[in-house]
């Protein structure tokens, strides 16, 4: 015997099953088609045996009498006898025709009186020739059987009689029968049908007889216990289904009823466990709550009371609904995902005040069931402490900057930094000026409200890479992170910097009805080169700090001497462009950069400065323009620029010498973002165009994006009341900054520039090594620019291929050395006269 199978503990054991109200009946179906079809093949069968018994005895026993008759007949008299055999034939219904067809193939005798003397093989329809010659070649009879026509043909050969002068017979006739075999079809169809009918009542009789014993003995048990089963699901444990005799369905009633006695018992201490934890849990000072897919199945009171509803009020509410959004996508990773542990979130209570919370949260098998228990802590108080003990140990109390401590600890971030990639930056220690006689005349409340200023106003100047602190009484320093450029550049960037927060140190300040005139003096180290520690580099600032405030004015110093001769370099520079714009005539000149189209005429020209010192030369005004900047200059010296331009653009249009190529030209001139901004910049264009005449169209007025980025509002307004007088605007640089897309739609421009550093690449091969190739950034800033109406003009075009390259983008206007480089007037004017006599008006 073959040991029982048995299933592995802990194993679930599967058994499948069927619906008796289905398949019983189904059954009966499938078994009854199962006999018909097999009744039907015996039928099928036996009824292709009685053709071929039909053919093999009946017919062919028929064929031969006839064929014997026949020649008895022919052999005693002249053969008038034979129609009365062959008419004979003609009597029985399963013969359609017969004939005796003598050697000439003509008809002796037939069923049909009108065949009689003609030839068989025009005139009898469906005569079997083929058949006829092979019967007189063997000279035997042959039947031939069509099952699917229901068609028997019998052919046999007759001897004819004797002629005068034969001894012996040898003329051959045939006889031919052909059998109509449909009424022995009909005959085996009707007993199949009766058979079927049969057949069909006996199994319907069956069917009812098995289908109400199968109701009476199955399913009627089956339907009790399922009903007993699901009182017991409902938690009903009475009225249970009493299954009377034996059997298998009695044992399923006992054991039902012994299930049910279980889960009784089961659930009343499973209630009496849960009123416990209930206790237990209500009790404790953390929120408790348990969620079964996303639905909160259970909370305790500290939960109730924590997300601010009524007792009860979170069951059956989502658990995600009451997570902070800032925390939602990352809380749902965690529930999809099923994580365990201890995260902090924050959730938002019923009134939608955000609470800090640390969870724990673990996974509980409860019965059948799978539930998170979420353990919630309002860790409020705690984070308030710590960001107190944070605030304590890295900001200073009385500004809000960050301490000593803290700057020290960035400045070593920034070593590590500088050692694992080239990059430069500065610490910088800022000490007001008699700060001591402040506190020493109007007291110590006094001094922290300098204090307090000073720090809100530097404050104001910090942006991105730069870290202020207080790290002493009257001491701020400054850390600049990412200058730009080789020492000598980044230590001009920082001093710069510095310098306007020196300014606005240096900005009257009223305290206690008393104005204060501060100043401040600044000292500078250059990370890395100078010190490699971060308290070194900090008493280095210091020192420096101390020569600037022992020079007695308000200005920076530098602790590497050859960085600070730099910087007097600078502010020597910076007093020598002060005394050149003072100086009439100013020592300043313009040169002018043509501007083509794409014809290759003169359509505008861009006034660039140029400074002409006695001592220098002619400066550059790469050298110049970012000391005019940081020193405020810049406003007096963008004034010069636009007088001199407007001056000279309408000498020009009223000269009949340059009549040709300056009456519809444009003459373009930079604004600074400083210069733009001045309060009355506004009316000093207008005052400029009606005191010089020009065409305010005439004048394009280059603004770049840092004239954007500071007050969008204030600058489209300031734009606004230009254009309405008929000024033009052209943005310049487009491309190195990150806002322009941005205000391109609200800003009334007339063109853009395209910087030069896209130009100068627009022929790069398309997989150099570089990135992107320019000339896709081009096309696709000149197709956007087209759209919105503006012009391009392609700044930096050197080569004829770029002009090309350009032309193919669509580009409008073009400007560089392909076409001229900046020049003086005189020389501007020979050339432009000289292109406008080349080319047609």
């Amino acid at each position: 015997m073959t040991a029982p199978h048995t299933q592995p503990a802990g194993t679930p054991h599967t058994v499948r099953v069927f619906n008796l109200r289905l398949w019983l009946p189904l059954s009966l179906i499938i078994a009854s088609a199962v006999m018909a079809l097999v009744l039907v093949a015996d039928q099928q069968r036996h009824y292709a045996q009685d053709l071929q018994r039909f053919a093999d005895h009946t017919a062919h026993a028929e064929l031969l009498e006839t064929q014997r008759a026949l020649e008895t007949v022919l052999r005693r008299s002249d053969g008038s006898g034979t129609v009365g055999i062959v008419s004979q034939l003609g009597l029985n219904p399963a013969i359609a025709h017969a004939a005796l067809v003598g050697p000439d193939g003509k008809v002796i005798a037939a069923t049909r009186f009108a065949w009689k003397g003609r030839t068989a093989a025009e005139h009898i329809p469906g005569y079997p020739e083929d058949a006829v010659r092979q019967v007189r070649r063997a000279q035997r009879e042959l039947l031939t059987l069509d099952r699917a026509q229901l068609r028997l043909t019998a052919v046999a050969p007759v001897t004819m009689g004797l002629q005068s002068g034969e001894v012996r017979a040898t003329r051959q006739g045939v006889l031919w029968i052909d059998y109509d075999l449909r009424p022995i079809a009909v005959e085996n169809w009707q007993q199949r049908h009766t058979q079927a009918v049969v057949l069909a009542m006996a199994v319907l009789l069956g069917s009812l007889g098995l289908l109400a014993l199968a109701h009476w003995g199955i399913l009627r048990p089956v339907a009790a216990l399922r009903a007993g089963m699901e009182r017991i699901g409902a938690g009903d444990f009475t009225h249970l289904p009493r299954l009377q005799g034996s059997g298998d369905f009695h044992d399923l009633g006992q054991a039902l009823q012994k299930m049910a006695n279980e889960l009784q018992a089961r659930n009343t201490a499973l209630a009496e466990s849960e009123a416990r934890f209930r206790q237990l849990s209500d009790a404790s000072f953390e929120a408790i709550i348990l969620h079964e897919n996303g639905r909160i199945t259970d909370a305790n009171a500290a939960a109730d009371r924590l997300m601010g509803v009524a007792p009860g009020g979170l069951v059956g509410t989502a658990m995600l609904s009451w997570v902070s959004p800032p925390f939602l996508e990352r809380t749902i990773q965690r529930t999809t995902q099923g994580m365990e542990g201890v995260w902090e979130v924050d959730l938002q209570d019923a009134q939608g005040q955000t609470i800090p919370c640390e969870c724990s949260v673990r996974r509980r098998q409860l019965g059948n069931r799978q539930v998170r228990v979420v353990a919630v802590r309002d860790i409020r108080t705690r984070l308030a402490a710590e960001a107190e003990i944070r605030q304590l140990a890295h900001f200073n109390a009385l500004t809000g900057l960050s301490n000593r401590r803290s700057l020290l600890e960035q400045v070593v971030q920034e070593l590590a930094a500088a050692d694992l990639q080239p990059r430069r930056a500065a610490l910088a220690t800022i000490n007001i000026n008699a700060f001591q006689s402040v506190n020493d005349s109007l007291g110590m409340a006094a001094g922290d409200t300098v204090l307090r200023t000073m720090a809100r106003r530097l404050s104001a100047l910090q942006s991105q890479g730069q870290r202020l602190a207080r790290v002493d009484g009257d001491t701020f320093a400054l850390l600049l992170c990412d200058l730009q450029g080789d020492l000598n550049q980044a230590s001009a960037e920082a001093a710069r910097t510095i310098e306007r927060l020196l300014a606005v140190i240096a900005e009257p300040l009223e305290v206690q009805g008393q104005v204060l005139h501060l100043s401040a003096g600044a000292g500078v180290v250059m990370i890395p080169h100078d010190s490699r520690d971060a308290p070194e580099l900090l008493r280095e600032a210091e020192t420096a700090m101390h020569r600037a405030k022992d020079a007695g004015d308000s200005r920076v110093y530098f602790f590497a001497h050859a960085l600070q001769e730099a910087a007097s370099e600078r502010l020597a520079l910076r007093s020598d462009l002060r005394r050149a714009l003072e100086a009439k005539p100013a020592p300043l000149l313009l040169h002018y950069q043509p501007q083509v189209d794409s014809h290759g005429r003169l359509a505008g020209v861009e006034a660039l400065v140029r400074w002409q010192d006695p001592r220098r030369g002619l400066v550059s005004p790469v050298h110049f323009i970012p000391e005019a900047e940081a020193s405020g200059l810049i406003v007096p010296l963008g004034n010069w620029v636009l007088e001199e331009a407007a001056t000279t653009l309408h000498r020009w249009q009223n000269d009949p010498a340059c009549a040709p190529w300056a009456t519809k030209l444009t003459m373009a001139v930079n604004v600074s973002a400083r210069q733009f901004r001045e309060a009355d910049f506004i009316g000093r264009i207008e005052s400029l165009i009606a005191r010089v005449g020009i065409d305010a169209f005439s004048l394009e007025l280059e603004l770049t994006e840092s004239v954007l980025v500071d007050d969008l509002e204030a600058t489209l307004e300031k734009m606004a009341q230009l254009r309405r007088h008929g000024v033009r605007f052209a943005l310049d640089d487009f491309g190195t900054g990150y806002s322009s897309l941005a205000y391109l739609k609200r800003l009334p421009i007339d063109v853009l520039k395209i910087d030069r550093s896209f130009t100068m690449d627009i022929d790069a091969p398309e997989h150099s090594g570089q990135g992107k190739r320019p000339a896709v950034l081009i096309d696709a800033i000149v197709a956007m620019a087209h759209q919105l109406d503006l012009r391009v003009l392609a700044e930096g075009v050197e080569t004829l291929a770029q002009q090309e390259r350009l032309l193919r983008s669509g580009c409008d206007l073009f400007q560089g050395y392909r076409f001229s480089r900046p020049l003086p007037e005189a020389e501007f004017r020979a050339w432009a006269a000289q292109q406008s006599a080349r080319l047609p008006r």
